[in-house]
């Protein structure tokens, strides 16, 4: 199930009902039921449908939280924002977040993902999806799964594409994060930008 699809009221439901929202729909016979012992086996799949339903909605409060702040003035609210948007990431997911003259959140997008180790990023697709928002700056990052935060030799290779292309168009590259759990690397005070 794509929970990022599903409106608030939806995830809400799931968070207060958890037996009515099984991710298996045959889990829970009639919502007068309840959620009876019997049903006690399928406990496992129903905690995970809930947790990812909570991480959503979790995710959404943290965006709302950044959505026209100033990032520059609180580094630790973007940090924040990616260790939640990326708690308990499977695979590695690309996060955009664009910003305005006053670096603030125009826009948050994941535009890629991928497996385990590996996600394709397309610079061009970044730059572009930029002038469309009429961004000045953006900040990228994505976990590491591994939970190392090392940034790797692929993601700084990225990190210097990335702010290549975006300075043809006059649009700033201000950090690419990695996250790995609570750790977050920061390609802009290692030096790489």
């Amino acid at each position: 199930m794509n929970y990022a699809e599903l409106s608030r009221i939806e995830l809400e439901d799931i968070l207060l009902q958890p037996c009515c929202f099984a991710a298996d729909v045959t889990v829970c016979r009639e919502q007068a039921d309840g959620c009876a012992v019997a049903h006690e086996p399928q406990r496992g799949p129903r905690m995970r449908h809930v947790l990812s339903a909570a991480h959503e909605l979790l995710t959404r409060i943290a965006e709302q939280e950044i959505k026209s702040r100033c990032l520059l003035s609180s580094p630790d609210l973007v940090r924040h924002y990616l260790r939640v948007l990326f708690a308990g990431a499977e695979r590695e997911t690309f996060v955009v977040i664009y910003l305005d003259n006053g670096n603030r959140v125009i826009e948050v997008e994941r535009p890629f993902s991928g497996t385990l180790s590996e996600m394709p990023v397309y610079p061009r697709e970044i730059a572009r999806r930029a002038l469309q928002l009429n961004a000045a700056a953006v900040i990228c990052a994505h976990p590491h799964p591994s939970l190392d935060e090392t940034p790797s030799r692929a993601d700084i290779a990225l990190t210097k594409q990335l702010q290549s292309a975006l300075a043809l168009i006059g649009v700033r590259l201000l950090d690419h994060f990695v996250v790995a759990g609570t750790a977050i690397a920061s390609c802009a005070e290692q030096g790489v930008l």
